[in-house]
């Protein structure tokens, strides 16, 4: 789009937005198109993967009333759903602590709440009898912090996140002021709490890492004959990632663990799918490879390696039994290379990948021989040599 278009779009949108107005009131008004990055640093220390569909719409209930008032420069409405996006981030960390250090998370809890404990793990604070992210919020927000000492919170970090509650209290006061009017102001609230959420994150960061390890190496998790799923990708999703509500951050400290660190373990092939995996998952939730087609994507090549077809089915969408059925071309041939039938077309990129050698091919390069139909590499005749040797003996 060239600048022209660029000032076509940005007209027609304030015209929308702005047409029917006075022009003595437009002296300030500005469109807000994309949002701060500032603003979207919170979604890194939010979970990925919901325990439940009222908790996904939560999360996007806070981030549409977010973008709406900060929108229309409602800063002082945005920064309390901003806390409230960050206090949830925090209810995550805690419930992870309780998974990690249950014993004394209990004596906390009890030491905060004493008589109201009970309170704490009713019917009516928890889901299915077990503790989720909102159960902490019966606990006063200046107090609940003080449960984040079972980590190492410090009292100077402490202090800075009861005064956020502090604020909170006097920007959602229906007072009859506006206190916070202005962007530079908005953007440097939010950033204060950014640069807490990734502290106390930094001191959630080994118990993590340990977790993962116990978790990757223990034979019920990695085994695919007793695991509860066989696909590497649903285990580690369901299993690991959604069980522990795991973040952007979580799992961008777990991806840079290597390989070749689970050597020792019994079972490695099946924990090196798993980690893979893991890897694989946080890449298509950053969008690293979110253009990527199947055929091009490193990943998919390891995971489907002498299994092509499988590739075909579930990748490619395309079923053997209706291309016999209905008619049509299975894309799996014998590799001119390894002469494994283990080669596929993949029409949308017009390659060709060996799914047991690695070979791969453009389409230009592949042809066939008009005899036997084999696939033939670079040929100069259009019949292969086994066909051509045959027709030679014959004469």
């Amino acid at each position: 789009m060239n600048n022209i278009e660029i000032g076509k779009e940005y007209v027609s949108k304030m015209l929308e937005k702005v047409g029917h107005l006075p022009l003595s009131s437009l002296k300030d008004y500005t469109i807000k198109d994309e949002l701060p990055e500032q603003i979207h640093e919170i979604n890194k220390f939010l979970p990925q993967v919901f325990q439940d569909e009222s908790e996904k719409k939560y999360i996007e209930a806070l981030y549409l009333a977010l973008e709406t008032s900060y929108r229309n420069g409602l800063y002082q409405f945005a920064y309390v759903q901003y806390h409230m996006l960050f206090m949830t981030s925090i209810y995550f960390v805690l419930l992870k602590i309780y998974m990690l250090h249950k014993e004394e998370m209990d004596k906390a809890i009890y030491y905060l709440l004493k008589e109201r404990k009970s309170e704490f793990y009713s019917e009516e604070n928890t889901k299915r009898g077990e503790l989720y992210f909102g159960s902490f919020a019966i606990i006063g927000e200046s107090d609940v912090f003080m449960l984040l000492r079972v980590i190492g919170l410090n009292d100077s970090i402490l202090g800075e996140l009861k005064k956020f509650v502090k604020s909170r209290n006097i920007y959602a006061h229906a007072n009859g002021r506006l206190l916070l009017t202005s962007d530079n102001l908005f953007l440097d609230e939010i950033q204060q709490y950014n640069s807490k959420i990734e502290q106390i994150f930094d001191l959630l960061k080994d118990g993590i890492i340990k977790l993962y390890v116990e978790t990757l190496t223990n034979s019920d998790f990695y085994d695919p004959e007793i695991r509860g799923y066989y696909d590497p990708d649903d285990q580690i999703t369901q299993e690991f990632i959604n069980i522990y509500s795991l973040t952007q951050t979580e799992l961008n400290w777990l991806r840079k663990i290597k390989t070749s660190s689970f050597k020792e373990y019994d079972g490695y092939e099946h924990i090196k799918d798993l980690h893979i995996a893991l890897c694989h998952y946080y890449n298509r939730m950053t969008g690293n490879d979110e253009d990527a087609c199947p055929i091009e994507d490193s990943y998919l090549l390891y995971k489907y390696r002498d299994k092509a077809d499988e590739f075909i089915e579930r990748e490619l969408g395309i079923s053997g039994y209706e291309c016999v059925k209905d008619g049509g071309e299975f894309p799996l041939y014998d590799c001119p290379d390894c002469d494994e039938n283990q080669l596929v077309y993949d029409r949308e990129t017009d390659k060709y990948h060996c799914f047991h050698c690695d070979s791969n091919f453009s389409g230009y390069e592949i042809s066939f021989c008009s005899d036997c139909d084999r696939p033939m590499k670079n040929a100069e005749s259009c019949i292969c040599d086994a066909c051509l040797k045959e027709k030679m003996e014959k004469d």
